[in-house]
């Protein structure tokens, strides 16, 4: 009996631990949030990290932000209506009849007159005519904003359309003053001209013949009636339309401002390149005139008669220089015609008539450089151009010649012409650094990049000190996948010249993509900031490998630094990764604030972001709604998110956790969008704990025990997601397998006691009631106050 007793009453203890176990596993659906924000383009977020509450359903993460346009039209509008009903107001006081004039017009009918005197609406016209001057100034400010051509048109026309009602009002002053502004702006205006000599005549018409003011509103008692009605309905209407006017001027200023900072970038690195070719240009051409000096030295030894020739030559070409530096272009053209036709000398023929003609051809094609003025800057080129061809018919191999019809053939955009006149140059003058150097350019633009390397190559090795050379090196070997000796070059280039801004970016976008060296791109990327602070594509680049490296504070530095610097612009990305790094350091107010900005901007007309970049967006602002328990908003973004990106597991998941945590559950729900999360990534770990968990409420629990064993074998060391495995193989009756589940909990975890409870029952379940005395013995020695009433309870069933 004693035995029967015991075995009863552990039958009971196990049904009640059952009951336990399955009641705490329906409540505790494993939640497991990962947090990734999808990267778009570059500079733009990706992270990938994960937290785990207490329970245990897995859900996914990413997100985005941008911000909404101003509006002013309509403030403005009802600015002006406060303006003019408060002018009716002072017109209505200031024309209410006194005791006297009653009295003047009752005489007046009495004495049967038929022309009443008209009454001093001098006062009238002045308030009325403030108001308005206060709106068409108003006017003439909102137009001032903008200065394009069309805008001012704009602005005329409707001033005379002010004008124009001014003079149907009989405010015929005011017209004036309107028409007299745009005569001065511009005299020769004569459709302004014929309306302002309608109002001066108008004007001297009312000066000879008093006006008469009907004033009739059907009024008795003796009173004197008036209507006086100020229409400004047009005027408003005006004002409306110049307002929209302007706002869309302002958003499309905004959405150009994206392209000007990006060409302010480029023209800042470009400038510096350029410098850096000038100055060896400068260099080179110096050797080149030392080399032409002592050659003509040499002929002028040889020969008296040359030498006279030769200083008469250069002492014309060097008058012709000093014209062309004055800006004197003619004479400087008429001085070098003089100077060749002294040629050819007697010795030293036909080089020294080519020389001079290339001289000449370089000394003009400088010149066009340097000129600003377009149809100056063509007959330079045209006169350099010619010089250098009459030089190559004198010496096919004058390579200074063969450089400057390159040079002419890049500015026409014939790249087959400059490359093939590139390679004569430096081929008949193979120690030119800079001949080798173009030519890599051209060979790079024709994407010839095996050849590009070889002249690059050859140049650095005629001049190590050209910090171009390294940089295009490094462009074109990553070209041909070369990617150390790209780092290479790029390093070589900053070291040469550690102002090179350029060499520092591509060697960070080349240690963050390729090489996967975070903390070197990020070293790269401050340098570039460091010598650029405007740069906003380090900025935001360097923030998103901030982000990737966890460091979030430093990431939403560089971020909120980039959108300081784009002003109005819209840039829905940027707002984006401010937002999702935001939210990883758990600012969820300003991280909502900077989503919703990007998802209020990321459908502008200045947007150009593919699906997936929009998907990202909106997934990131569920998210944010969420972490601000806007459940109800986040579900439809969700939704939307799915709209963009049919196969976004991340939405996927995150809806079947929502519709898991409802109240009731809607379990089938969660699992149609859990079991096409799982179809679209059978690897993810929160997509097969998330299914466990479902599986587990619906108590279909082999298919729950199948999901949680395969999101251990993805991450084994998750012990919440072996919990609920223990879990789900008890309330499937696998006790064996539950007991040697929980062991392993605990062994992880040797503070969690509810393991030790739930192992104790499971070994009441298998009649192992020392096991399960051990391990409740177990619990009170390290937790002596927890659940005590049941731990006491199971301790008297297992000793009977």
């Amino acid at each position: 009996m004693a035995k029967s007793t015991v075995t009863s009453k552990t039958a009971k203890a196990v049904e009640k631990g059952k009951k336990s176990t399955s009641k705490t596993a329906s409540k505790t659906t494993s939640k497991t949030k990962s947090k990734t924000a999808a990267a778009v383009a570059s500079g733009r977020t990706t992270r990938t990290s994960s937290s785990r509450t207490s329970s245990g359903t897995s859900r996914t993460t990413s997100r985005t932000v941008v911000r909404p346009a101003s509006r002013t039209s309509g403030t403005v509008s009802k600015s002006f209506e406060r303006e003019i009903e408060q002018s009716n107001r002072e017109l209505t006081a200031l024309l209410s009849p006194s005791q006297e004039e009653t009295e003047y017009y009752q005489k007046i009918e009495e004495e049967n007159q038929k022309k009443a005197q008209r009454p001093d609406f001098k006062k009238i016209a002045v308030i009325a005519g403030a108001v308005l001057a206060v709106i068409i100034l108003i006017l003439l400010l909102v137009r001032g904003c903008s200065s394009s051509g069309k805008d001012s048109l704009k602005a005329r026309n409707n001033t005379i359309k002010v004008a124009k009602m001014y003079i149907s009002k009989d405010q015929l002053e005011s017209a004036k003053e309107l028409l007299e502004k745009l005569l001065i702006e511009n005299p020769d205006d004569e459709e302004v001209q014929k309306l302002f000599d309608e109002v001066i005549e108008a004007l001297k018409n009312q000066e000879k013949t008093p006006d008469t003011v009907i004033i009739n509103n059907g009024g008795s008692n003796g009173s004197v009636p008036y209507d006086i009605n100020i229409n400004t309905d047009e005027l408003t209407n005006a004002l409306d339309m110049m307002s929209r006017e302007l706002n869309a001027a302002n958003e499309k200023n905004a959405k150009n401002q994206e392209a000007i900072n990006r060409l302010l970038e480029s023209q800042r690195q470009d400038e510096m390149e350029r410098k850096s070719q000038a100055k060896a240009q400068e260099e080179q051409k110096k050797q080149e005139e030392a080399k032409r000096k002592a050659a003509e030295e040499e002929l002028a030894k040889q020969n008296k008669k040359n030498a006279e020739k030769i200083n008469k030559i250069n002492e014309l070409i060097n008058q012709a220089n000093q014209n062309l530096n004055s800006g004197k272009t003619s004479d400087a053209l008429k001085k070098y015609e003089d100077a060749v036709k002294l040629l050819p000398i007697e010795q030293g023929e036909p080089k020294f008539s080519a020389s001079k003609y290339s001289e000449i051809a370089s000394n003009l094609y400088d010149a066009s450089e340097r000129e600003t003025n377009p149809s100056s800057k063509e007959t330079l080129i045209k006169e350099a151009v010619s010089y250098a061809q009459k030089a190559i018919e004198k010496d096919p191999n004058d390579a200074k010649a063969h450089f400057i019809l390159a040079m002419n053939a890049e500015k026409n955009k014939d790249g087959a012409t400059a490359e093939k006149e590139l390679e004569l140059a430096a081929r008949n003058d193979p120690t030119n650094y800079l001949y080798y150097y173009y030519l890599g350019k051209r060979q790079q633009l024709n994407k010839k990049y095996s050849q590009a390397r070889t002249s690059y190559n050859t140049s650095i090795k005629l001049n190590n000190k050209f910090d171009s050379s390294y940089y295009n090196l490094g462009l074109t070997c990553m070209s041909l996948s070369l990617n150390k000796e790209a780092l290479s070059a790029f390093r070589s280039a900053h070291t040469v010249n550690p102002q090179h801004a350029k060499s520092y970016l591509a060697e960070a976008r080349l240690l963050n993509k390729t090489f996967d060296d975070k903390n070197g791109a990020v070293t790269a990327y401050e340098k570039v900031i460091s010598l650029e602070p405007d740069n906003i594509s380090a900025l935001r680049e360097c923030g998103s490998v901030y982000a990737a490296l966890g460091k979030y504070s430093n990431a939403e530095e560089k971020f909120r630094k980039a959108i300081a610097k784009l002003g109005s612009t819209e840039d829905p990305m940027t707002y984006y990764n401010l937002s999702t790094v935001l939210y990883n350091q758990n600012k969820f107010d300003d991280a909502y604030k900077n989503a919703k900005i990007a998802y209020d901007t990321m459908n502008s007309s200045g947007s150009k972001l593919d699906n997936k970049a929009k998907a990202a967006i909106v997934y990131n602002y569920a998210l944010c709604n969420e972490a601000k328990n806007q459940k109800l908003d986040a579900i439809p973004l969700y939704k939307e998110v799915l709209a963009l990106d049919s196969n976004h597991s991340k939405a996927l998941t995150n809806l079947g956790i929502m519709y898991m945590e409802m109240d009731p559950p809607d379990v089938d729900a969660a699992l149609g969008f859990l079991t096409k999360a799982h179809q679209i990534d059978k690897n993810s770990f929160e997509i097969n704990n998330n299914l466990g968990s479902a599986y587990l409420q619906k108590k279909e629990y082999q298919k729950s025990i199948d999901y949680y064993l395969q999101a251990l074998k993805i991450n084994s060391k998750d012990n919440q997601v072996r919990t609920n495995l223990a879990k789900a193989q008890t309330e499937a009756g696998q006790f064996e397998n539950a007991k040697q589940t929980y062991i392993e909990v605990i062994q992880q975890k040797p503070d969690n006691y509810d393991a030790y409870i739930d192992l104790a029952k499971v070994c009441i379940a298998l009649k192992d009631t020392v096991s399960a005395e051990g391990y409740l013995n177990a619990l009170k020695n390290k937790k002596p106050e927890y659940r005590t009433s049941e731990v006491k309870y199971l301790l008297d069933t297992v000793r009977q």
